[in-house]
């Protein structure tokens, strides 16, 4: 029983100073420049086809406009900076492939985000549609400047990609 009433109370005290935590946003624009690793499962540097799991880096632009205090829509622009194939599908060649999605962010913490959304990845060999769901957390480093850190699932026609994301971005 003792067990029970201390974890309740930590339970309550925890969900106490998440709400604490939460402030008013006064700014309603918010843009990030990133750096990102992709890892790529079913895809295969250009030069070993057997090779199975590729990592691509990328750069990454976000433009967030707050809607409401926990709602906000945005676009997300990603090029990856190198090539792979998709060994299965035909011989799918991505050639630094350009993603543009729009999002819809919810704020689960002042700093913590989960996205959602869709676009298009625009490459020369053949475009694809995409699906985005990801999170993101902002460290507060002063002045309406953060620290962006983000982990992004994209779903593709025809293979899936994983993308880690650092970055730094600035509320105005």
């Amino acid at each position: 029983m003792k067990k029970l009433i201390l974890l309740s109370i930590l339970l309550f005290s925890s969900l106490s100073l998440l709400a604490q935590q939460e402030q008013v946003h006064h700014h309603k624009h918010f843009i990030s420049i990133t750096l990102a690793q992709t890892y790529i499962p079913k895809g295969a540097n250009m030069d070993n086809l057997n090779h199975k799991g590729h990592f691509v880096p990328g750069i990454g632009f976000d433009y967030l406009y707050r809607l409401q205090p926990k709602l906000e829509i945005g676009v997300m622009m990603d090029i990856e900076l190198g090539r792979y194939i998709i060994p299965h599908r035909d011989e799918l060649i991505r050639d630094h492939a350009f993603v543009v999605a729009g999002v819809l962010a919810y704020s689960i913490t002042t700093h913590w985000n989960i996205f959602l959304g869709g676009g298009i990845e625009l490459e020369k060999h053949h475009n694809l549609g995409v699906f985005r769901v990801g999170t993101e957390y902002n460290f507060d480093i002063g002045k309406d400047w953060s620290i962006p850190v983000g982990l992004f699932y994209d779903i593709k026609e025809g293979y899936d990609t994983f993308s880690l994301s650092v970055g730094i971005g600035k509320a105005f």
